[in-house]
């Protein structure tokens, strides 16, 4: 029997391969991969933009699936149960590792990103403690736990507390679940700014209280205290890293969610000047992913909205070109490997 992927050949290139089936070890888990989603460090990868992230790797870090063997030692699911994966796979040695922050281990390794194979294939094998149930969780909802739990982790990287006042720049999926984490944390107010106005539009259906605006429109007036107290950046290219710092009000918080380019023409002055807290931050710990997993369990906004498209397996190709091509009409795109 063969597994098939599909691998990134080169720039701009996936092509569909046949590699052997996989062979499981005692503490691991096989998957046959169910739904696959495709992230937007995914797209950058394809178009050769991704500092970390090149061709030579099936890609995919946000998947669910069904275990169909496991290893002996493998005690915590059954066969037949519906997990998701934490794509994060650590040396258990280093500094971070042993302070509980695994998510920036020296030698981190992510499925679908650095040196092991993801989830754009039929099956996968998996380490028995980087999967988590999700039996009671509709799978089309599940495939939402990765970037939930990327949203999760960057609220409670900064300074955030209810009643606070928020800026959000970028409502992609991940701006969208930061605002809905942010919303059901019982946020003042949330100002999110996108230039696309269907986005806006749903991260407005969603939660109803939010502020969506373009981004000509962003002014400090919109703040009772001269500013948000924390911003969000989630897109990651100099014109919004360069509005979080500008909009930033003196000696708040600034979150760097999204993924910027190696080199990036960022004002930096101002960091200094007003006392700016800039801070990366990076995936999720096991704590972030309980929070995505409960989330999407309580179910309290209608979050399979965010899922705007859904391709076929034979049809990965298709969807990355044409999500390049329509921006405006592609939200979260999920890849159906099994029925």
């Amino acid at each position: 029997m063969k597994n098939q992927g599909w691998l990134l050949k080169e720039i701009k290139k996936l092509e569909l391969i046949e590699t052997p089936y996989p062979s499981i070890k005692d503490d691991e888990v096989l998957l046959e991969v169910i739904y696959a989603g495709i992230c937007g460090s995914d797209l950058h990868a394809y178009l050769g933009e991704h500092p970390f992230v090149k061709p030579g790797i099936v890609l995919g870090h946000e998947f669910v699936g069904k275990i169909i063997d496991k290893g002996e030692k493998v005690k915590n699911v059954n066969l037949g149960d519906y997990v998701v994966i934490e794509p994060s796979l650590t040396c258990g040695k280093c500094y971070n590792c042993k302070n509980g922050r695994y998510n920036i281990c020296k030698n981190l390794d992510v499925i679908g990103c650095t040196k092991t194979n993801g989830g754009f294939q039929k099956y996968i094998s998996i380490p028995s403690h980087k999967i988590y149930s999700i039996n009671d969780v509709p799978l089309k909802r599940a495939i939402l736990t990765e970037p939930l739990a990327v949203a999760v982790h960057g609220v409670r990287r900064s300074s955030f507390k209810p009643g606070d006042e928020v800026l959000v720049i970028g409502s992609g999926p991940i701006g969208l679940l930061i605002t809905i984490f942010l919303y059901l944390s019982s946020a003042k107010k949330i100002v999110v700014v996108d230039p696309i106005e269907n986005r806006l539009k749903l991260a407005k259906d969603l939660c109803p209280n939010i502020v969506p605006i373009k981004p000509d429109e962003l002014t400090s007036s919109l703040f009772t205290q001269e500013g948000p107290d924390v911003t969000f950046e989630c897109v990651g290219i100099d014109q919004t890293i360069n509005m979080a710092i500008e909009n930033a009000r003196k000696g708040t918080d600034i979150i760097l969610v999204g993924v910027p380019k190696e080199i990036s023409i960022a004002k930096l002055i101002y960091i200094q000047d007003r006392e700016l807290n800039l801070k990366g931050s990076l995936m999720y710990t096991k704590d972030d992913y309980l929070i995505a997993i409960d989330l999407l369990r309580k179910n309290q906004v209608d979050y399979e909205r965010l899922i705007s498209h859904t391709y076929p397996f034979e049809e990965v190709n298709k969807a990355f070109v044409d999500i390049i091509n329509q921006k405006e009409k592609y939200l979260k795109v999920i890849i159906e490997i099994a029925k």
